[in-house]
């Protein structure tokens, strides 16, 4: 095993130590031996548990908190990403296609070009780029740019002429070709028909993807996340991606504790035997699959979301026309995983998608009962205080994407739900009310990670534009640091293990360099990360 995964001793104290234990909610120290919290008390008694070598960490005055768990996130996507043409900060097409011609000037004449994390509704044109607005970017090289929800990617002519898609293709099962008045495809790839081009694009090797990892691993270590979980692991490349996992299972090498939720189509083949199959060698502290993913919609950014309402501005429903699976589908699906005894985790932006989720888990559990099961609604953002009810009821539970509120609350007001609807969207305080547990998230690469903006905009309900969305559904500081600790680590079995810092527990740790209780709500999202800790050994330090 790498020695990256060796344990380490250490002695943390000199600031303010937040446990989120609620049997010991403050103490003046924590000591960490063997990977674990051996004490949380006073400092001699820290001292004497942790022995004469552990090293000594003064938090100068800053705030110590169990290490944030990312409970829905991307990281082999988002750690490819840091290496592409990032389209974030584009304002219009032709921005786009200055930096698309940019990189395909560095690059020999006929390789991909790939771009990623462009918004329609931020761009001057008010519309998507289409394959001849890339062509103006290169006719010599395929291009291949994915919107910022990843829910759909824009190619030019060339990359359409390589995958041989034209107007007779047909639109593969749950996803769509874009076409134009002629019916000849316009570049725009919907959903799954994303997966269209995959195949195409350069080969990946297992060093690519342990590569991606790490650039990822240093985003989130640097946010203070110890813990991450990647949300639909074989979406880009298949089993190759299962092998990349159960080999740093096996090895060790990646300096933070990493979950995946593995797609259905890809769980079968392993679980049918396929090698690496579903029970991979090494620690399975470090990497293990947790759960099995299932998509029932897109997004709402996009239009693509299952909503039981029109989209604002517009008169016809938008529900059946965006649902993935049909229901016999989706409840046959979820049955097979569910009678296995995994956890499910099914993607749902819109509230039609969640009441189909729903009714697959209650058909599932009325045919199967099972206790804990713990089955998720990942983003649930959009959910009717009819469907928390039903939640409640089934013991679903949720993975919030916070950050939706600041980055599209403005946009979903004016474009997409309403007024409205867009005050209730992640309805945080409700779900609360009824008791569900719920962790929340940053969806990254779609956002960049950053949990300090999650409890922040959960506590807060600003948005971008410097408007409170919603106030009725914020919560208090208390109860959403409880979201990106203990409660996400409930949402994937290990609140035994990680989410407080508590004796026996991983000595997993974040240092802040001011506390989230003391500043202003809007402050939240700038305080500095100091520190982060995984296993008692330092993984990210910027004091």
């Amino acid at each position: 095993m790498s020695t990256v995964h060796k344990a380490a001793d250490c002695i943390i104290f000199g600031g303010i130590i937040r446990t989120m234990d609620s049997q010991r909610p403050e103490a003046e120290a924590v000591a960490i031996s063997g990977g674990r919290i051996v004490c949380v008390g006073e400092l001699e008694q820290a001292r004497k548990a942790a022995g004469p070598n552990a090293e000594v960490v003064d938090l100068r005055g800053g705030v110590a908190l169990p290490g944030f768990i990312e409970s829905h996130s991307h990281p082999m996507f988002y750690g490819r990403y840091l290496e592409e043409v990032d389209c974030r900060g584009c304002r219009s097409i032709g921005e786009i296609t200055e930096a698309l011609r940019a990189r395909a000037s560095e690059i020999p004449p006929g390789e991909w070009v790939l771009a990623h994390t462009y918004d329609d509704t931020l761009l001057k044109e008010q519309r998507h780029p289409n394959r001849y607005d890339l062509d103006r970017a290169s006719d010599r090289h395929p291009i291949v740019l994915r919107h910022i929800s990843a829910h759909s990617l824009v190619v030019n002519t060339e990359a359409l002429r390589r995958v041989g898609i034209g107007s007779e293709t047909p639109d593969p099962e749950g996803g769509r070709i874009g076409r134009d008045a002629h019916g000849e495809p316009d570049g725009l790839l919907w959903e799954w028909a994303q997966n269209l081009v995959q195949s195409y694009l350069p080969e990946t090797s297992i060093e690519d993807m342990h590569r991606y990892l790490h650039n990822s691993a240093r985003e989130y270590l640097a946010a203070g996340v110890t813990s991450v979980v990647d949300a639909a692991l074989g979406f880009s490349y298949g089993l190759q991606e299962a092998e990349a996992f159960a080999l740093l299972s096996r090895d060790g090498g990646l300096p933070l504790r990493l979950g995946t939720a593995v797609l259905y189509p890809l769980w079968k083949e392993l679980r049918e035997g396929t090698e690496p199959g579903l029970e991979w060698p090494g620690d399975p502290e470090w990497v293990r699959p947790v759960a099995v993913k299932f998509f029932q919609d897109g997004s709402i950014q996009l239009r693509t979301a299952a909503l039981r309402q029109p989209y604002y501005g517009e008169d016809e429903a938008a529900d059946e026309q965006h649902l993935i699976w049909d229901q016999e589908k989706l409840d046959r699906m979820v049955a097979d995983a569910h009678s296995a005894g995994w956890q499910i985790w099914t993607h749902g932006n819109g509230d039609a998608a969640i009441g189909s989720i729903l009714d697959a888990y209650e058909k599932a559990l009325a045919d199967y009962p099972r206790a804990n099961h713990r089955h998720r609604v990942e983003h649930c953002q959009t959910a009717g205080e009819d469907q928390l009810d039903r939640m409640e009821s089934l013991q679903v539970v949720a993975s919030f994407f916070a950050p939706h509120v600041w980055y599209w609350g403005d946009r979903h007001r004016q474009m997409f739900l309403g007024p409205e609807r867009a005050a209730r969207i992640d309805p945080l305080a409700s779900a609360l009310r009824r008791g569900i547990r719920f962790g929340l998230h940053n969806d990254s690469p779609v956002t960049p990670i950053s949990p300090l903006l999650s409890v922040g905009t959960a506590v807060s309900r600003l948005t971008s534009g410097g408007q409170v969305l919603g106030d009725e559904q914020a919560i208090t500081v208390d109860q959403a640091l409880r979201s990106m600790t203990i409660d996400s680590a409930y949402l994937a079995f290990e609140e035994n293990l990680k989410g407080t810092l508590t004796e026996g527990k991983f000595g997993d740790v974040v240092v802040l360099e001011a506390d989230p209780y003391e500043v202003a709500p809007r402050e939240i999202k700038d305080i500095p990360v100091g520190m982060t800790i995984v296993g008692g050994k330092m993984m990210h330090n910027a004091v």
